[in-house]
């Protein structure tokens, strides 16, 4: 018999091995944005066409997110996670034997694709392992993110291009081994979840495309579901041109002007306000949740919002310490929002459809969000500056901000009708019975 703290053990055990998967495959997705003289030098490209990689990036990403949440809800979920994690480091070392920008663009095309199978399945698997402390443990999952940022822009300032991407493609290659040892409960544990045991692969792929329509038509009846999409998307988009040329704002003339070491620090100072913000989102949502039903949107909401005037505070603060506390607050509301967002997509999902649901949402978000707003910003420090395409996304917030207020209204109806589908658990811990 599993007594709770073997439970809580293994739970644990799975929560840190997935968070480390995170880390890896952020820290090779942000690498580039360390190395842009040496992709300049190398390559002979501009602005756009840096934006460019960013953007061809994400759209297999934000479209591979879609059948590999579908995947997710049918098939081994470890099984899932290391295709697409071993993948991502084969290709991403792939770029570095590259001799073109074609090459290069190809290599993160496929990064992005497979890089696509880890946050909505992973998700779905903490939301069954937790269910009152949930917005919690996703934020400690969700670390990863930052810490990975944190990984891939030092290693992309230490290494440069190419060898940064071969370097870090090595992690990814051992955890993918690892993943697929975690004694991850089955499909069988999940009420209301259909299990396919006797389908190819290749046969469930034929058929995606039948199913994905139906089941998509399904998800965005859930009207919460669609504002979180709106909100999510408009955040992404913020968050996305921010990523891209935050980094060349302060070191261009027509920004901060500041030295490649001082911008960088500015950014790495500005990561301990991210991993504050994860945590404290997290734990915020879940208190909130405890005394409201729309506790953890309003917390959603409330980091949307005040990341308005903080964006705008990094833009206008000058070159000295007032960048580094803008840049530490601007992560820190940026950041409010991650946990939470999971753990409400997860409230939401019709029973067995969690990692589809998450798919959905993470796919829309980054196909008409992040994928077009490295290129856009490109597009207008081209025409224009950096410092006007720097307030393009802060303007952007308001819109995110403004489409979670709307979810709140909606949600009480709609997680009434998600628990008429399934009996959950009040506990905390959800036991891992297999493996399979």
């Amino acid at each position: 018999m599993i007594t709770v703290e073997q439970s809580r053990g293994r739970a644990t055990q799975i929560l840190v091995v997935l968070a480390l998967i995170n880390l890896a495959t952020y820290a090779s997705r942000n690498a580039l944005f360390a190395v842009y003289p040496d992709l300049v030098t190398r390559y002979g490209i501009d602005y756009a066409q840096i934006g460019l990689l960013q953007t061809v990036f994400m759209i297999p990403h934000a479209l591979a997110t879609l059948p590999f949440g579908w995947a997710g809800d049918a098939y081994d979920r470890r099984k899932v996670i290391a295709f697409g994690v071993t993948l991502a480091s084969v290709a991403g070392a792939v770029g570095a034997i590259g001799t073109n920008y074609a090459t290069l663009a190809t290599s993160r095309a496929l990064v992005g694709l497979a890089t696509a199978a880890v946050v909505p399945v992973a998700n779905s698997i903490l939301g069954q392992l937790y269910t009152a402390n949930k917005a919690s443990r996703i934020a400690i999952f969700n670390l990863g993110l930052f810490l990975g940022g944190v990984v891939g822009f030092g290693a992309g300032a230490v290494l440069g291009f190419p060898l940064v991407v071969i370097v870090l493609a090595v992690p990814g290659l051992v955890l993918a081994a690892v993943i697929v040892r975690q004694p991850v409960a089955s499909h069988a544990a999940i009420p209301g979840a259909q299990v396919v045991t006797d389908v190819p692969v290749w046969r469930y792929l034929l058929g995606f495309t039948r199913q994905f329509a139906g089941e998509a038509r399904a998800l965005l009846r859930i009207r919460t579901l669609r504002w979180v999409m709106v909100s999510t998307t408009a955040m992404a988009f913020a968050a996305g041109g921010y990523n891209a040329f935050m980094l060349e704002y302060l070191k261009s003339p027509a920004g901060k002007g500041m030295s490649e070491k001082a911008a960088t620090n500015v950014l790495v100072i500005g990561l301990f306000g991210a991993l504050a913000g994860i945590v404290v989102g997290g734990r915020a949502a879940d208190a909130l949740r405890k005394r409201f039903e729309t506790g953890r949107l309003w917390m959603i909401a409330i980091g949307m919002t005040a990341s308005i005037p903080t964006a705008a505070l990094a833009i206008l603060a000058p070159p000295n310490i007032a960048i580094y506390i803008a840049g530490i607050a601007t992560l820190f509301t940026f950041s409010l929002y991650h946990a939470p967002m999971a753990a409400t997509v997860d409230d939401l999902a019709p029973p067995g459809k969690a990692v589809a649901a998450q798919g959905l949402v993470i796919g829309v978000m980054h196909l008409f969000g992040t994928a077009p707003a490295s290129w856009a910003l490109g597009e207008i420090a081209v025409r224009w500056d950096l410092t006007t395409a720097m307030w393009v996304p802060t303007a952007i917030l308001a819109l995110a901000a403004l489409a979670m207020l709307m979810a709140t209204r909606s949600f009480a109806v709609d997680r009434a009708a998600a628990l008429a589908g399934a009996t959950r658990s009040d506990a905390d811990v959800t036991v891992p019975t297999s493996t399979g």
